[in-house]
Parts: structure tokens; sequence; C-alpha cells
């Protein structure tokens, strides 16, 4: 029987895996942003380095682990998050799951290897004997560069057609439970055979969607994976909900802010890991203008009124303003829902969004977002604010000079 590792291992490795995250937050935004918001889990049972359900967790065991150096484990993390990145599972199809297991692994390696800095590759697989585990051969092949999983998978099926895998039993702390998994041989983990629900993977691409915002905001040199930006180009149809696209527009807009060692992740702190949270000069605010024009009628008026409840559900500080040529009122976030009940806007008049802007730069204040709900018929400041702008609009509007517009299903 294997002994069991003791605590000074289990600790040092929780210590490894938490300093890797900080690097990659600093050295790639894109893959740090991904790994903060996975769990690691320790399974003393898992027969191999790792395994991931491609959705909150990364599990791995300490007993082979603490047998790589820093640079190795950062691979098998990477390695983990390339999963994620690439829904290997909801990809395969009607493929052979074993062969696919392979192809995916090969073109995830491939990608993860190219992870550089200026001092050159980031991080380097883990090769060799690991006591207690046996050959470590990860599936790592030049031959594969630029090639995607299905590519590889082609390749693979016209050199050699799949023999039935071995598998083994597989049993993961806050896990899918026991079950059978392909045990693809010579690799660094083990797949689950997990499928994302719709919701789920809705999560998922919403969560790669806000890490190339990180990435883009942090202005970094690394460059993003093979891929990633058609990717997330094409995350979203039109048919998608404005309320979930404004969702991945206001966390894209909330990642930029920096990550602070003064106010850490509350969350990894219950672990006993020390990881920076998200801090901005003035955290969450928000400044959303309800046009009460003329050309805003009453049920148009009212259906703003219900937008603006479930605005305020996806944004943490709000601010509201009632306005047409001028501003009538200032609602602050704890007034809102008495007056959402009330439902009285004052206006009737013409439609002006400059004394909108001047009533925010007179107050000297810099929201992390404006939102408008407004038709667009309306004046506007000639010089684009330096803070972002949304714009929730009915079908039939204006044009817009600057920001972005959402249609939301508001009576014309």
């Amino acid at each position: 029987m294997k002994a069991a590792p003791t605590v000074d291992i289990l600790r040092n490795e929780a210590r490894r895996l938490a300093a890797l995250r900080l690097e990659l937050l600093d050295c790639h935004p894109f893959w740090g942003h991904l790994l903060l918001q996975v769990q690691f889990v320790p399974a003393l049972s898992l027969p191999t380095l790792a395994a991931t359900d491609c959705r909150n967790h990364i599990w791995y065991n300490p007993k082979f682990t603490h047998h790589l150096d820093f640079r190795q484990l950062g691979f098998v993390l990477a390695h983990e998050i390339g999963h994620h990145l690439f829904e290997s599972l909801a990809r395969r199809e009607g493929r052979n799951p074993h062969l696919w297991n392979c192809a995916t692994d090969y073109a995830i390696n491939r990608m993860v290897a190219a992870m550089a800095t200026d001092r050159g590759p980031l991080y380097r697989p883990p090769a060799g004997k690991v006591p207690g585990l046996g050959d470590v051969r990860p599936l790592l092949d030049k031959r594969f560069d630029g090639m995607t999983a299905e590519q590889i998978y082609d390749r693979l099926w016209a050199e050699a057609p799949p023999t039935e895998p071995t598998t083994i039993t597989l049993e993961l702390p806050r896990g899918p439970g026991a079950g059978k998994v392909a045990d693809h041989h010579g690799g660094i983990d083990v797949h689950l055979p997990n499928r994302l629900s719709a919701a789920e993977r809705g999560a998922l691409l919403d969560r790669i969607s806000a890490a190339v915002d990180a990435h883009r905001a942090s202005e970094h040199d690394a460059e993003l994976p093979p891929g990633v930006e058609r990717l997330v180009d094409g995350l979203l149809p039109p048919s998608v909900p404005w309320q979930r696209l404004l969702a991945r527009y206001v966390g894209g807009v909330q990642a930029q802010a920096d990550y602070s060692y003064a106010r850490p992740n509350r969350r990894w702190l219950l672990e006993d890991l020390l990881v920076p949270g998200l801090h901005s000069e003035d955290p969450g605010r928000v400044v959303v203008a309800v046009d009460t024009s003329g050309s805003i009628g009453p049920k148009l008026l009212q259906a703003m009124a219900s937008e603006l409840g479930r605005l305020c559900t996806l944004v943490p500080q709000v601010t509201v303003l009632i306005a047409d040529a001028q501003v009538h009122t200032e609602v602050p976030m704890h007034q809102l829902p008495a007056f959402l009940q009330r439902q009285v806007f004052k206006g009737g008049g013409g439609t002006s969004h400059k004394p909108v802007f001047e009533w925010i730069a007179q107050r000297r204040l810099q929201p992390e977002l404006f939102i408008g709900l407004t038709d667009l018929f309306s004046d506007f400041p000639v010089l684009k604010p330096t803070f972002p702008v949304v714009w929730v609009v009915p079908k039939k509007h204006g044009r817009a000079p600057w920001g972005k517009v959402f249609e939301a299903e508001l009576p014309s």
C-alpha cells in the first residue's frame, strides 16, 4: 500500500498551485483569468497527475504532482485549462473516444508548449518516471503544429485505426461520482466523460470571452492561443437574449480592473490561499440614464422600467438619471426599488443626452460603465466619453454616435 502524502506535501502543493495562478495572471492574463475561475481539488485516488470536468474543477494527485518541478506543474495546469478552452468532449461527436482523447491532447500540448516569455518557453512537459505513477509520456509531436484536433484525429485514424482502450474506474471528491474512463496511456490526465448542459456551456463560453477581454485590457504582449479570437467572435449568436449579451459585456468591462493583494479574493482565503481580488479606484460605479422625452410613449417607458430592474441585477452599484433635455431626477441605488414601484417619470419634452454627460462631468465621475435606455433620437456630445457606453434600445431606433448598442425586447 502506497503511503499517503504528508501534510507538508499537501500544503506545499497548494502553495505552488496558488503561485502558478499568480504567475499566469502576470505573464499571460488570458490563461490566468481562466485559471482563477476553477477550483483545485486534491484527489489521492486519482491514478494520474490531473483531471478536469471542463467546468469548475481541476483535480490533482499531490502524491504524484509533488515530484514535478514548477515548470512541469504549470504545463499540467495549462493543459487542463486547454480542455476547457476547446470544449474537448462537446466536439467529439461520433468519433472514436480513445483516438479523440489522443488528438485533443496532441493539439492542446502543442499550444501549451508554444506559451513563452522573452526568456523562452514558459512551461515544459513532464516526461520520464514519476515515483508511484511510472513513465509519463505526454502526447507531444511537432508534426501536429498548427493542426486542429479534428485534423490530428483524421491523421491518427489513417495511420492506425484505434483498438479498444483499457479503462480505469475513477471516483473524485466533489465530482460526478464513480465511473469508468478510458486510459490513453502516456498522457498527463484522464478525461471525464461529462457533457455540459446548455447553461453550463453558455457559462463556460462567457468565461472564455471575459478572459479575452481581460487579456486585451492588459495590453500584454503575450499572444492568444490560435483560433481563440475566432472562437470568441462566434460565441453568442444574434438570437441570444440581450441581457446575456450585456452581462458578458459588463463582465469584460469589470475585467479591466486591476488585481490587488490589498483586497484578496475571499473565496480563496477560505482555503488558506492568497489570491488577488479585483480592485478599482471606484468599484462598480454604473450610471444609467432613462430617456423620458416626448418620443418615448407610455408603453415604451413602462418597458424601460422593467428593463431597468433587470439591469440592476447585472451590476453592483447603480445611479439612475431620469432625463429628457435636462436631468430631472437622480435615483440612488437604495431608492431604486421604491422608485420602480411608483414609476413616476418626469419628462415629455425634447431629447438631448448632452445634459446627462454634463451631469457626470460636473461631478467628476468616471463610471465603469454608462448605460442609456433610449430610442437614440437625441442630441449627443461631440466628444466620445472616456468611459464605456452602452445603449439599450427598441427595434426602431436612431443611430448611436459611439458606444455599444443592444436591442432589447421593447415595443417600438
